[in-house]
């Protein structure tokens, strides 16, 4: 009878941790409170007729794949900070202004209980200025997206928005970090 004892637990134990681990496996990270589920990385293009227009001196090939790289990989830790509501997300790829700009704006969000989703549909890089010593980068950006604010699950507003933003990129110790980012009229 002991052994019987010993042994019925372990029998049932792995049918029910098998619907344990199967249910699990079905819920989205979404759903589940303070997950965070990255961005898709946005398509930015920077062809070499965007980088053409560079003064004092011309962007290198391998330095606009890197710029570009970079550059989506920030819209992505941005576009995941807003829905999630984590500045700390920004850390890796803002700096300066930027960093604190966007950190304000999250922190203006939680204090009111709001997040906004970003469906990035793309950004057409212009590089304008490039200085003499690679420390910094001057760019336009015309980004195309579809925003929904939101007060915890319910969607407060939609909207499709065209816009066009200042960037500066400075070189960090392996990646272009922006250091401004900023919206600008439409000319």
């Amino acid at each position: 009878m002991i052994g019987r004892i010993g042994i019925r637990p372990n029998f049932w134990l792995f049918p029910v941790s098998l619907i344990v681990i199967l249910g699990l496996a079905s819920v989205s990270p979404a759903g589940l409170p303070g997950a965070h589920v990255a961005a898709a990385r946005p398509p930015v293009q920077l062809s070499s007729f965007d980088i053409a227009s560079a003064v004092p001196r011309p962007v290198e090939e391998t330095t606009a794949l890197s710029v570009q790289r970079d550059y989506a990989h920030a819209w992505q830790s941005l576009i995941s900070a807003l829905e999630s509501n984590r500045a700390d997300l920004l850390n890796e790829d803002f700096t300066g202004g930027a960093r604190q700009q966007w950190a304000e704006a999250i922190s203006l969000q939680q204090r009111n209980r709001l997040s906004r989703r970003i469906e990035d549909h793309g950004h057409h890089v212009r590089v304008t200025f490039y200085s003499p010593d690679g420390s910094a980068m001057e760019a336009t950006d015309t980004a195309d997206f579809d925003i929904q604010y939101y007060e915890g699950t319910r969607i407060l507003f939609s909207e499709h928005v065209r816009t066009r933003y200042l960037v500066l990129l400075t070189p960090g110790e392996n990646s272009w970090k922006l250091r401004i980012l900023q919206e600008v009229p439409a000319s």
